[in-house]
This record gives structure tokens, C-alpha cells and sequence, in this order.
């Protein structure tokens, strides 16, 4: 949680360098390449963030991996997060640049749960009364989960939209609960 809010300012300057030049997504896809890179390459994260190694090597590493493969715009991002000692942060670069990039386009992601498959016309009201719930546009993954019994769960960053049973039957012990007590 910490790294998320010390990233917000870092991401934000990338961002804001990436749409002065007219580059969000491709700077997005950058940073999904380092981002897949780093994950898939566990040595590789070690020795960016182990506190004994220089800066000035770390920085030689990230030259030689990504030179030439990122622009100079995310090359010096990475030297910047080495030489603030931030390189912790890597690991949540690429999903605060995205939703910050999403924001700055007029569009949110969306996790929705349900206890069964959604028809397309179901979808397609559901998505529309997000739209205009959140006066943007609405991108949304369907999970589903028969744990939640029925209804929906929809996950907006960090908030929750809770409209299954599940839900319902939690809140309802809660007030029970909170009611006998008193």
C-alpha cells in the first residue's frame, strides 16, 4: 500500500511526459514489457533491490536490458526510481500508470462477479448503467463465483459495489449481531 502512494507523484511526472509527447500507450506498453520482464526474472528484481549493490551498477544493468528497448522517456524513469533508491516501486509501476492513464482517457476497468454466466443483453444494460453511474466509459471483466449465491459484485479500484446475497446475508448477521449486543 505504501509503494502505491510513493509511485502516484513518480507515475504521475511519467505520465504527464508520456501525453506532452503524444505517447501514453505507447509508454503503457513499455512499461508492460519491463513489467513482464522484471516478473518473469526474479534475479533480476533481487539485484535492483538489494540495498548493497550502487546505484551506479543498477542503473548499468537497466542500460544493458533496456537501452534500447523502451524510449528514453521510461529509460529515464528507471535511472530516476534508481537514483531516489524507489526501485521498490517497480512492481507497481505499470498498474498505477495504467489506471492513471485510463483516468486521463475517461475510462475505468471493472471487476464484476456473479453467480453465473451474464447473457450479452445483461452485460451490455450492466455496462451501460456503470457509464452512467460513473459518467465515463466502462471496461469490465466477468468473473464468476457461486460462492456469492447470486446478485453481483462489482470492484472499481477499491471500491465495492456489493449487490449479491452474500452481501446482503453479511450485512444483515452484522445488524443482528450489532442489534442483540446493544
Amino acid at each position: 500500500m505504501i509503494h502505491r502512494r510513493i509511485s502516484n507523484r513518480y507515475i504521475k511526472a511519467l505520465l504527464d511526459v508520456a501525453a506532452e509527447q503524444g505517447r501514453i500507450e505507447e509508454v503503457e506498453r513499455e512499461l508492460q514489457d519491463v513489467d513482464r520482464l522484471l516478473r518473469d526474472n526474479a534475479d533480476l528484481m533481487n539485484l535492483l533491490l538489494h540495498p548493497k549493490i550502487s546505484r551506479l551498477r543498477k542503473k548499468k544493468v537497466i542500460d544493458d536490458i533496456f537501452g534500447n528497448r523502451v524510449s528514453p522517456a521510461v529509460k529515464n524513469f528507471l535511472d530516476f526510481l534508481i537514483e531516489k533508491k524507489r526501485e521498490q516501486i517497480l512492481t507497481v509501476v505499470l498498474e498505477e500508470y495504467t489506471m492513471q492513464a485510463d483516468k486521463l482517457r475517461g475510462m475505468v476497468k471493472a471487476q464484476v462477479r456473479s453467480a453465473f454466466d451474464l447473457p450479452e443483453r445483461q452485460m451490455k444494460t450492466l455496462k451501460a448503467a456503470l457509464e452512467k453511474k460513473l459518467d465515463r466509459r466502462v471496461e469490465f471483466q466477468l468473473e464468476v463465483d457461486k460462492t456469492i449465491l447470486g446478485g453481483l459484485q462489482v470492484f472499481i479500484g477499491n471500491d465495492v459495489l456489493d449487490g449479491s446475497i452474500q452481501g446482503r446475508l453479511a450485512s444483515l448477521q452484522k445488524y443482528l449481531l450489532e442489534a442483540t449486543l446493544s
